[in-house]
């Protein structure tokens, strides 16, 4: 239960053999690169260079973004499983030689070829349905003109003008039209809000005349290249939107059949997504013309299985050299728990990784976090749903690691919000009473013994901020630094047991010996790094200071009793509202959806707040004591899994 212990390796190998060995490491999985390309600023490193290959990456992303739109292409066309059983199928899983087997077998090519064409081939179709649309639009207002316009066309002896005027103007303009223009016919085809739609036929001779009486009256002429009548056309247009909407089904109910493409195209994606990892991680790495120079982090225990790995794909033609890290350098850290604290590990992470010569706080903060969460959510019938949630997730569904350990973290808490809420008596709050006057056995109420409560809760912090010290004289030790033990942690420890007898009124007077002797002692040591005596003097008394911040420490505690509390009081609330309805039928009714909603609902918002609360109390009443964090976790390079679990294969 600790950092795992790192080293930095070396290796120099032939440049043929790069994407063996690059395909073998991903498959180990245990290796983090080292960026070497600072090394090719160094004047006399000049015949390096870098191992990258941009072309090769361009055309792997290229590969890979065919087969991405090949998928996406295809996605609302495919099935759609429910999300329970999607949760229950969890991700195939398949080793990296299968892969390599399989992909061989696949034509991924042809079928983003096939897709393209159904892709264009459906958007020709919505362009040409667009138009058709645009050009009924455009025709409907003249349906009710029941000649073509092929006849309008072939007038000989005659002129015609179809277009537009303002509806406004239509009446002057139809009598004035009647008494200038003799032998002449005008029809009003339609007629909208502000536009009225005509066909004004004039004689020959007239037709000069005619042009400028209509531009006299904002006429707007309209041209059509159709012969056909309008209704005619259109009727024709919209069998040709009926053709259109079953050539596009057609093509929907063959892509709904490919269910198998996108099985293979999943495959191909894992192969190529993968494929290009490896191209990308070549910028990690410098090399001659024939030497390809690889530096990266892996464990200690590792050492044997890399170096078996390198001799397997390279022989003997490589060399390797492992070292230990140096204090300059940023070693990547790798937590390795039970299967109790692992699931904790998340709750560390989110503060922050310990830097690789600390020790990981996970451990110690697991059991505080489990007692603290369970003591504030405090409901037996809550723990119990927790509890019972969890595990059938785990049971049924084929979860990943950071949900498994998600699911498994509450779990643990589930159980502790269960002893919590017995030692209480907390079953929904006091349902059990309300509902059904049945008063459950408990150790201690938390409304009633208020006072009790607050001091188990102060008993409790205490515990923690004396542990969190210990930990900080551990590290200490570790280090040799047997004097600041003393002085940083052993003083504390003197001043705040003398404080906490005089408050306890307990030990006579060795209490107050005790805290002056502790405070004495801080005064004289905490500004001891400090140049002259006046700031070794300020800086004790600066330090002394700090009591203040470990009292405020302890008042924080006190949440574990108001959020117990907060549980029990809003349950209890929902329970009164169901007895204030009327006895019958309705309460039942009503009772049941107050019941079930409430107490949902009282459960997801207290679970959160104890969750964020508990995290509180560990950052910073108990890490900032002796934690100091900035570690980077362990990126070992590995295989992509989007859609499949692209595996090694087991030994």
């Amino acid at each position: 239960m600790a950092i795992v212990k790192m080293n930095k390796f070396t290796l120099f190998a032939f440049a043929n053999q790069k994407e063996s060995l690059l395909k073998n490491l991903q498959q180990f999985e245990g290796v983090q690169f080292v960026d070497l390309q600072t090394k090719l600023e160094d004047e006399e490193l000049t015949f390096l260079k870098s191992a990258v290959d941009d072309k090769k990456i361009l055309q792997n992303e290229n590969e890979l973004s065919k087969i991405k739109f090949s998928l996406d292409f295809l996605k609302p066309y495919r099935e759609k499983e429910s999300g329970i059983a999607a949760l229950k199928k969890g991700k195939r899983i398949i080793t990296f030689d299968e892969l390599e087997k399989q992909i061989k077998n696949i034509d991924w090519l042809s079928i983003y070829e096939e897709l393209k064409q159904k892709e264009e081939k459906q958007n020709s179709l919505s362009n040409e349905k667009t138009k058709i649309e645009a050009e009924i639009k455009s025709l409907s207002p003249w349906v009710n003109f029941n000649c073509s316009f092929e006849q309008l066309k072939n007038l000989k002896y005659t002129s015609y003008f179809l277009g537009i005027i303002p509806s406004k103007l239509k009446e002057v303009f139809s009598k004035e039209f009647q008494a200038e223009l003799d032998y002449s016919y005008l029809e009003f085809i339609n007629q909208g809000k502000d536009e009225t739609y005509i066909l004004a036929i004039v004689t020959k001779e007239l037709e000069n005349k005619s042009v400028e009486m209509l531009k006299k009256y904002g006429f707007t002429k309209v041209s059509f290249k159709y012969n056909e009548s309008p209704i005619n056309i259109i009727k024709n247009y919209e069998n040709r939107i009926k053709e259109i909407e079953e050539e596009k089904n057609k093509i929907v109910r063959q892509l709904k059949k490919l269910k198998d493409y996108e099985e293979k195209l999943q495959l191909a994606y894992e192969y190529y997504s993968n494929k290009l990892e490896r191209t990308k991680v070549n910028k990690n790495f410098i090399k001659t013309s024939n030497i390809v120079v690889i530096e990266g982090w892996t464990t200690l225990d590792s050492n044997i299985e890399l170096e078996d790995i390198i001799k397997n794909t390279a022989g003997n033609d490589y060399y390797l050299e492992f070292a230990e890290p140096q204090d300059s350098d940023d070693v990547p850290i790798l937590l390795k728990n039970n299967s109790f604290v692992e699931p904790f590990e998340s709750v560390t992470r989110m503060y922050s990784l310990p830097n690789y010569r600390e020790i990981d706080p996970t451990p110690i903060m697991s059991i505080f976090y489990v007692v603290f969460f369970g003591m504030m959510l405090s409901d037996a019938a809550y723990g119990i749903i927790l509890v019972l949630g969890t595990l059938f997730a785990l049971k049924k569904f084929p979860l990943e690691k950071g949900m498994k350990n998600f699911m498994k973290l509450f779990c643990y808490l589930g159980i502790s919000t269960t002893v919590w809420g017995v030692i209480y008596g907390g079953w929904f709050g006091d349902a059990p009473k309300k509902l059904f006057n049945i008063q459950p056995k408990y150790l201690l109420s938390p409304s009633e013994g208020i006072m009790t409560v607050l001091k188990l809760a102060v008993v409790l912090g205490v515990i923690h901020i004396f542990v969190g010290l210990g930990m900080k004289a551990y590290i200490l030790i570790r280090e040799k630094k047997y004097l600041d033990v003393i002085f940083d942690v052993g003083l504390w420890y003197i001043s705040l047991i003398g404080i906490f007898m005089m408050l306890l009124k307990v030990g006579g007077s060795a209490g107050k010996v005790l805290m002056i002797i502790g405070f004495v002692g801080l005064v004289l040591t905490q500004g001891r790094d400090a140049k002259t005596i006046g700031g070794k003097i300020g800086g004790g008394i600066y330090g002394l200071y700090g009591i203040t911040s470990y009292i405020g420490d302890i008042v924080s505690y006190s949440r574990l009793l108001a959020l117990g509390l907060a549980t029990g009081f809003i349950a209890n609330a929902f329970n009164l509202m169901i007895t204030l309805i009327p006895a019958g039928i309705t309460r039942i009714i009503a009772g049941v959806i107050i019941f079930t909603i409430g107490h949902l609902f009282n459960l997801g918002i207290n679970a959160l707040g104890a969750y964020v609360h508990t995290s509180r109390l560990q950052y910073l009443e108990f890490f900032n004591k002796f934690y100091e964090g900035g570690g980077k976790p362990f990126t070992p390079f590995e295989a992509t899994n989007k859609f499949v679990n692209v595996m090694e294969a087991e030994k």
